[in-house]
């Protein structure tokens, strides 16, 4: 799927989430499973709440807004409960999944030059971390 340049650093992130979310739903140890999120996928859903998400609210896309934030919210939860592991691999899968055929389809047709330049920088600075 060709991807507006200025998302394809989120969309590659997303790569890396499915490569959990397959070990996770695989049943594999991860160690310090919320050190892991809070490294590699809190950062993510942080800029998405930041800059996306307002934006997309304001340009009337309000349902998407709120399945994002409660998808956001239960990974937040299931990566608190160790033994949930399986159930977070699933729903990770599914999020990602919704991200990149529904809500970043939506951002790409929506979405002004500053509110995509500004996704971008914070991705750009967060792969820096």
């Amino acid at each position: 799927m060709k991807r507006d340049p200025r998302l394809r650093g989120s969309s590659a992130e997303h790569h890396h989430a499915l490569v959990l979310a397959r070990a996770l739903e695989a049943g594999a140890p991860v160690h310090d499973l919320r050190a892991r999120f809070e490294r590699e996928l809190e950062p993510h859903l942080a800029i998405e709440e930041e800059v996306l998400l307002p934006a997309l609210r304001a340009a009337g896309e309000h349902a998407l807004v709120e399945r994002t934030l409660r998808e956001h919210a239960a990974l937040r939860r299931l990566s608190d409960e160790p033994g949930r592991a399986v159930s977070l691999g699933a729903l990770l899968r599914e999020h990602v999944r919704f991200e990149e055929r529904e809500l970043f389809v939506a951002c790409e047709a929506l979405l002004d030059e500053p509110a995509l330049a500004a996704l971008a920088a914070l991705a750009a600075l967060a792969a820096l971390a």
